[in-house]
């Protein structure tokens, strides 16, 4: 018994021996076809994702002025170059931390003429409106 045993494992190796050239040898070279970018489609791809990369660290910075631990870390500043004068929305709670920040980005709206009157004195624009921090996020309590 154990001699047909050491038989059936022989043939069994010989005829996996005797396969190996049939796996190995191929006809046909297997085909391998990637796309080619010229250099200016390159060029184009890398600043689409510098941008992009860009766009995504300036959200996470702008997401971080809004964000605060206690009331104190939070203030008012105008979101509008007019304040007030546009109503609540010309107003916003950010960290303080990141006042000098929050100019720079404002530095780069445009300029206009704001409208001629008393400032709004709704909600956010409100006397008794204050900067708090609510959930962790610096908002305007009225």
């Amino acid at each position: 018994m154990k001699k047909i045993k050491e038989l059936v494992l022989l043939v069994c190796a010989l005829g996996a021996l005797g396969l190996i050239p049939v796996f190995l040898s191929k006809d046909k070279p297997i085909e391998v076809s990637l796309p080619s970018l010229s250099a200016e489609e390159m060029a184009a791809k890398e600043a689409q994702q510098q941008k992009a990369a860009q766009a995504s660290a300036a959200k996470a910075k702008v997401r971080r002025m809004f964000r605060c631990e206690v009331n104190e870390d939070c203030i008012i500043v105008d979101q509008d170059p007019c304040g007030c004068l546009v109503g609540p929305e010309g107003v916003v709670a950010i960290n303080a931390q990141y006042t000098l920040d929050f100019n720079k980005l404002q530095s780069n709206l445009v300029a206009k003429a704001c409208p001629e009157g008393e400032p709004s004195r709704e909600r956010e624009c409100s006397p008794d409106a204050a900067a708090m921090c609510l959930e962790g996020v610096c908002k305007i309590a009225y």
